[in-house]
């Protein structure tokens, strides 16, 4: 399981909002895409998945604020399918 922190804000800035999330709870997602986009004070920013596999749970919903350094999502990662099938073949 790969958590997910909100670990790239600007120096001077502590929380982002929640602002859209580009995939749901089950969905296979692939190293490098976009998860979720956060707004700032400064602006929009978005988080990439660190890792292949499923998006096993988000613990944030949009709208909400999310502070540096919390687990915005984890990833499942040990399904040996998803690199070789994307994940959605049963």
């Amino acid at each position: 399981m790969v958590e997910v922190l909100l670990h790239n804000l600007a120096s001077h800035l502590d929380e982002a909002t929640v602002r859209n999330w580009f995939y749901e709870e089950g969905d296979s997602v692939q190293e490098g895409d976009d998860l979720v986009e956060l707004s700032t004070e400064d602006g929009t920013l978005t988080v990439q998945a660190p890792a292949s596999g499923v998006l096993a749970e988000v613990y944030y919903d949009e709208g909400e604020v999310v502070a540096r350094d919390e687990v915005l999502c984890s990833i499942d990662d040990s399904d040996p399918e998803i690199d070789e099938a994307g994940g959605d073949e049963a």
